[in-house]
């Protein structure tokens, strides 16, 4: 009888156990394991190519080419005037296709923290960079977000807003000479 008791209050109590636990899980949505942030690298880099700071580069860069030119520095000057169509090469790779564009997100990566916090993810990755990922991964576009740090004008949003209705251009179908 003792036992029997003994079992019986173990049924109950595992039986109360399940009854209140159950109701707290099977209503409540299967949290996914990871969120991240993506971007699109091609409006990062044209946020960029767009922002005040390229341009005030490119400024810089074409003072020291004609003063490396005026001071006779022909190594200087040869290697300077070379910049900016590369330059532009880069940024056509990124812009129009899917090159990355980490060394932009550098210049503001004290940022980065704040925009990874707003969009609620743990890891900010190039959406060109995610092959795979598993169903229990969210993605969360941030895109706009990065974007902004460059400071847009109303203009470089408008592209921007346009960017996700265009599929890139596969990168082995640009040209890397800077004459083109």
């Amino acid at each position: 009888m003792r036992k029997g008791l003994a079992v019986m209050g173990m049924f109950l109590v595992v039986a109360t156990l399940t009854i209140r636990v159950a109701p707290a899980t099977a209503g409540q949505a299967a949290k996914p394991a990871l969120k991240i942030g993506i971007y699109d690298s091609r409006g990062v880099a044209i946020a960029y190519a767009r922002s005040t700071e390229f341009w005030e580069s490119m400024v810089k860069l074409r003072a020291d080419y004609d003063r490396a030119r005026a001071e006779g520095d022909s190594a200087l000057s040869k290697k300077l005037g070379q910049e900016g169509p590369w330059m532009q090469v880069r940024l056509h790779q990124r812009g129009f296709s899917t090159a990355g564009v980490g060394d932009l997100l550098v210049k503001v990566s004290d940022a980065l923290p704040g925009v990874a916090r707003e969009a609620g993810v743990v890891l900010i990755v190039s959406k060109w960079e995610l092959p795979y990922r598993d169903a229990s991964v969210e993605v969360v576009d941030v895109t706009l977000r990065l974007a902004k740090l460059f400071k847009p004008d109303e203009q470089t949003l408008k592209i921007l807003g346009e960017l996700k209705d265009q599929q890139p251009i596969p990168f082995d179908e640009l040209s890397l000479d800077p004459n083109d």
